[in-house]
């Protein structure tokens, strides 16, 4: 791990050790029994939580610079552009048909999420037959309560 970033934080080696129980080598040093105790004790150790946590903390952190380029088909840049160029007409239709009758943003998200990946949202569509039936049923109901 040399020239690695890592290795610039106290106890790398003991928590690489603890994270990788299969390795043997670490820098061209053989890992020894007494370090693996050691690691262990570091792990749960207060001083290993912290190290754990901003090592946990960091990725996430470099997980968001990365940009990816890699490519999805039927993936846009984003809902819009996604939107415009993989569904047909009637699809349009029915995904505006599902926003504008969405319940909670959640939803909202949930659709436009579908969207973007160049799918269409079937799950919401059945949603709004169900609601129709129901609404449908309960009106059948109080007409036969009142006659």
């Amino acid at each position: 791990m040399t020239g690695n970033k890592v290795t610039r934080r106290q106890h790398y080696r003991l928590y690489t050790i603890h994270r990788i129980p299969t390795l043997k080598v670490l820098d061209f040093i053989k890992i020894k029994k007494s370090e693996r105790g050691m690691a262990k004790r570091l792990a749960m150790s207060t001083a290993g939580a912290t190290l754990e946590g901003d090592v946990e903390f960091e990725a996430r952190q470099n997980a968001l610079k990365v940009k990816s380029n890699t490519f999805n088909p039927g993936e846009g840049k984003s809902a819009k552009e996604s939107f415009l160029v993989s569904f047909t007409k009637e699809q349009k239709s029915q995904i505006k048909d599902m926003i504008a009758n969405a319940i909670s943003p959640e939803e909202i998200e949930t659709i436009e999420e579908c969207v973007k990946r160049g799918q269409f949202p079937e799950s919401h569509l059945g949603r709004k037959h169900i609601e129709k039936d129901e609404t449908e049923i309960d009106s059948a109901r109080k007409k036969s309560r009142l006659t």
